[in-house]
């Protein structure tokens, strides 16, 4: 069969287990299907090279979509490929990636255009006949609504929050759950609760309940038999709020802190909250039937060593009150566009200068987000994971970089760790648990 176009998904990272339904082909898929266009989909985590080459020499135009880091790489592979195979293809790039480097990206030998609008078919329903197998082989990931205006100085993703009518996500929920009987799905909403929002046909903005939102998205899985997962703003865990999230059959939630101190957060960051913020959170959840993630970053321009430490002190604080917290905490990425990646470029009050690579595999050879305080800080707070990875006598194996991360917590020595032998010793176990 011949397509005009292929939709191409990269892997994201080059060990995550995560395999969540790559709706950033489907999306823009369903959009070049209504144009009536011949659409097929690959999956480089689940399909084969040789169904990508078959698909590649029938194609018209082949399209990858791509966060910035280790998936651009993998993109650019993809389409260097295309090009050999197939000379006369035309190679695009969409995503994350296209949106913050359109210029670089198009400067690319291997790359035709790029698709450098923020959104493409995410208003329509990505299921049919055709993509129904990429649902069926994935942890099912849905968003009900999209966008964020926060001003939050370290993020890139600024746009206009607009929320499915719950009609919609009833409708779309139980037509997936009829013909794949999912118990579990992720909300992947960079704001899934923000609260005001523009109707385009009224032409006027509406306040929405945010506790409500939950409360009807709730009784939808409720009569589906199904848990759900997803992410919240601090300042929205009100009692009432958490209360709503237990009956909805939320078990899982991730809240971005960012920071433990409180100048910071206000001043530089410019998270729209502070530190009480956060504490009451914490004490509102502590005793809620689902887990949460408290998620922070670390090393960003304007932090200093005394505000970092800061950030530990209310870490401890925050597992010393919620029995169940989990804890990750990220190396800042500099992304444009935004007032900190200017002052990671400029290299404000001692920040390392950063110099952004120009190409896609510069940008893939970049040690993104992951530094030795986020294995400490893992390998203190994730035991989940790390028990799961290493069961039994295979415990051994990462028993003392565990300890050696418990030591330099306590000691607040965070600045060096043997990273590359975890992420190796990770990598090959995962690799010995898919082979099994």
């Amino acid at each position: 069969m011949k397509y005009d176009i292929l939709m191409a998904y990269p892997k994201p990272t080059s060990d995550s287990p995560v395999k969540l339904t790559p709706l950033s082909i489907l999306y823009p898929g369903a959009l070049f299907e209504s144009q009536g266009k011949k659409v097929a989909y690959y999956d480089e985590r689940f399909d084969s090279d040789e169904m990508l080459e078959e698909l590649i020499k029938n194609s018209k135009e082949i399209a990858v979509s791509a966060f910035t880091g280790y998936q651009t790489g993998q993109a650019a592979d993809i389409l260097i490929k295309a090009k050999n195979i197939n000379p006369d293809i035309i190679t695009a790039v969409g995503g994350y990636h296209a949106q913050i480097f359109p210029n670089d990206v198009l400067a690319e030998d291997f790359v035709d255009k790029v698709y450098s609008e923020k959104v493409y078919g995410e208003d329509l329903f990505p299921y049919n006949e055709r993509t129904k197998y990429h649902y069926e082989r994935t942890e099912m990931q849905y968003f009900t609504s999209r966008g964020c205006p926060h001003q939050c100085t370290f993020c890139a993703v600024k746009s206009l929050w607009i929320p499915k009518d719950i009609k919609t996500i009833e409708y779309e929920l139980n037509t997936l759950h009829k013909d794949i009987p999912f118990k579990e799905i992720s909300f992947s909403d960079p704001n899934m609760t923000f609260g005001n929002y523009f109707d385009k046909d009224e032409n006027k903005t509406h306040r929405m309940d945010r506790v409500q939102r939950i409360k009807d998205i709730g009784a939808i899985l409720k009569k589906l038999g199904v848990k759900w997962d997803g992410n919240l703003r601090t300042p929205y865990l009100t009692k009432e709020m958490v209360e709503a999230l237990e009956e909805s059959g939320c078990y899982s939630l991730e809240v971005g802190c960012e920071s433990g101190n409180d100048y910071f957060l206000k001043k530089i960051i410019k998270k729209g909250h502070g530190v009480d913020a956060i504490k009451e959170a914490v004490l509102n959840v502590s005793k809620a039937n689902f887990s949460v993630m408290y998620s922070f970053m670390a090393q960003m321009p304007r932090e200093t060593h005394e505000m970092l430490m800061d950030t530990l002190d209310l870490i401890d604080w925050i597992v010393a009150t919620d029995p169940h917290a989990r804890i990750s905490i990220y190396t800042y990425a500099p992304y444009p566009p935004g007032p900190m990646y200017e002052d990671a470029i400029n290299g404000v009050e001692g920040y390392p200068k950063f110099t952004p690579p120009k190409t896609m595999k510069g940008w893939a050879n970049q040690k993104l987000m992951v530094s030795p305080i986020y294995w400490i800080a893992g390998l203190n707070f994730r035991m989940d994971n790390t028990r799961r990875n290493f069961p039994g006598d295979d415990w051994k194996l990462i028993e003392p970089y565990v300890e050696l991360a418990r030591k330099k917590w306590r000691e607040r020595d965070i600045y060096e760790f043997p990273c590359d032998e975890v992420e190796t010793l990770i990598k090959n176990q995962l690799n010995k648990k898919r082979e099994s």
